[in-house]
């Protein structure tokens, strides 16, 4: 946590602050500095408590599973900051520098997470998905969170760049589609015997919805007048990736690995 409120201090050039911004109740009766370092604590903490709550599951041993769940939720951050660019016009070297200054802590977090002492007996095996099974992943998620986001951008359910940005609010969210896809691939294992609903909310509700959801409340604990638009995302998101997940690990789906004889 430290480490990220460094490097955005580093940063500060690339800052994405608005000019003239409405700060939030708490920022005003704490300060801005002490309620991002707030939200910092919130977010690495939820990110560090998912980690503890699934690294039995996680594919591999000892510093792979922190490679791996590093890994997946830097990315998760990472792509999530570059909506900033057709949300609220900002220079995507900007929006970039500035997701890097979260998604390289968080990844040297599930690095050092990973060198705990642990029980034994608490690896998973791993069943890595052949390239064919990592395509049809990630063809569904990308299509059911297109798909589900331009129907919340329609409806204006949430803000969104559509209109003003038509292009890039396109390709962010197919790309982000994808990125959740590859997530699941990181972090999910071919041979879960857990069953298919059990495995979709977990990966939804916790893996993916504990990460998104602190992470976005960084605007709302700040800034006034986002929390409800914040709260459709979350809520929105969350579902569209369980039942991205659900769909990918259908029965119909056979995507468990086949011995060659």
């Amino acid at each position: 946590m430290i480490f990220d409120i460094v490097l955005h201090l580093v940063t500060s050039v690339y800052s994405t602050m608005p000019e003239n911004p409405s700060y939030s109740i708490v920022a005003k009766l704490l300060g801005v500095e002490i309620t991002v370092s707030l939200w910092a604590l919130l977010a690495f903490s939820g990110a560090a408590y998912v980690y503890f709550l699934i690294r039995n599951a996680i594919p591999g041993k000892g510093v792979k599973k922190g490679l791996r769940y590093g890994a997946a939720i830097a990315l998760l951050w990472q792509f999530a900051m570059l909506e900033g660019v057709s949300l609220f016009g900002n220079p995507i070297i900007n929006e970039f520098v500035v997701g890097l200054s979260d998604a390289i802590p968080v990844f040297l977090m599930g690095i050092l997470l990973s060198l705990l002492k642990t029980e034994e007996g608490e690896n998973a095996a791993l069943e890595p998905f052949s390239l064919g099974q990592k395509l049809t992943v990630v063809s569904i998620f990308t299509g059911i969170f297109l798909i589900g986001r331009y129907a919340a951008y329609f409806m204006e359910v949430v803000r969104s760049g559509h209109q003003t940005s038509p292009f890039f609010t396109f390709f962010w969210t197919l790309l982000m589609g994808a990125c959740i896809g590859i997530i699941c691939i990181l972090l999910e294992n071919s041979g879960n015997t857990l069953s298919l609903k059990h495995r979709a909310a977990k990966f939804g509700f916790l893996i993916f919805g504990v990460n998104w959801a602190t992470f976005l409340l960084f605007m709302p604990l700040l800034f006034s007048g986002y929390m409800v638009d914040v709260l459709f995302r979350i809520v929105i998101d969350t579902l569209l990736v369980t039942i991205g997940y659900y769909l990918a690990f259908s029965p119909k789906i056979d995507l468990k690995p086949r011995s060659i004889k």
